[in-house]
């Protein structure tokens, strides 16, 4: 994941622009021949633009994908924030340092999906909503981040966790800790922002002694829906139905 330690290692981690470089628009299926503009007046200033950045040392521009560690280093090295193009933040990248770039966008996911685990976790730890223990949690089938391809009697669909994004907005913070359940299947979005399955009612009383509280939520696997992955169905059959305490 993408943690800069200083300015030279941002830099390390960021394309470097230059005159002449190929840039390709795959949405117009056309190439382009970057021109430099006038990076002097630019020095020691950022721009951004659909989660990229681009940045201006000693006269060269550098270009990466957005990341907190990347503003709190310019932040540190004291850039300021200005108004100039930024290449890559429209699609386009750049033809042959492509495979850096790749590897710079995937990182940078990486680090917002980590970010946001940690804010998630954060807004819990302030507001009581406590962990479960490693053995609640092993008898829980987690929703996989692409969703779970299941099917009906008579058709197919997929059921997605019920957090999808990486912002820690109102809409994950009212469906932090809450639960919901139907036909002897409890399902709960936890500390991180994942969404947990699991057979019978008895992790109700856990849920609750750690500050979890009912929501209106879609309960997975609760009308008699089969995981069609056979390696997913397999940790779903896997699930140990607990004992009813439902009054």
């Amino acid at each position: 994941m993408a943690s800069y330690q200083n300015l030279e290692d941002l830099k390390q981690c960021s394309i470097r622009m230059y005159d002449g470089m190929t840039i390709v628009y795959p949405q117009f299926h056309q190439e382009e021949v970057f021109k430099l503009f006038d990076t002097a007046k630019f020095n020691d200033c950022y721009a951004v633009n659909n989660s990229t950045l681009a940045f201006v040392s000693e006269n060269v521009l550098y270009v990466t994908p957005s990341s907190r560690s990347a503003f709190a280093c310019l932040s540190e090295a004291g850039f300021m924030k200005s108004s100039f193009y930024v290449p890559f933040s429209n699609w386009d990248y750049p033809k042959f340092e492509k495979e850096k770039w790749d590897f710079l966008l995937k990182e940078a996911q990486e680090t917002h999906k980590s970010d946001f685990v940690n804010d998630c976790e954060r807004y819990c730890d302030k507001h009581d909503i406590l962990p479960l223990s490693n053995e609640i949690l092993s008898n829980c089938f987690q929703i996989p981040e692409g969703g779970v391809r299941v099917k009906h009697p008579h058709y197919e669909s997929s059921i997605h966790p019920v957090i999808t994004e990486v912002c820690l907005d109102c809409f994950v913070i009212e469906r932090l800790g809450t639960y919901c359940y139907n036909n002897g299947r409890v399902v709960f979005v936890y500390r991180d922002g994942k969404t947990y399955v699991t057979k019978g009612y008895k992790i109700l009383k856990y849920l609750a002694e750690a500050g979890f509280v009912k929501g209106d939520i879609f309960v997975p696997f609760s009308n008699g829906e089969i995981i069609i992955d056979p390696v997913l169905r397999s940790k779903w059959d896997n699930i140990q139905k607990q004992a009813i305490l439902l009054g």
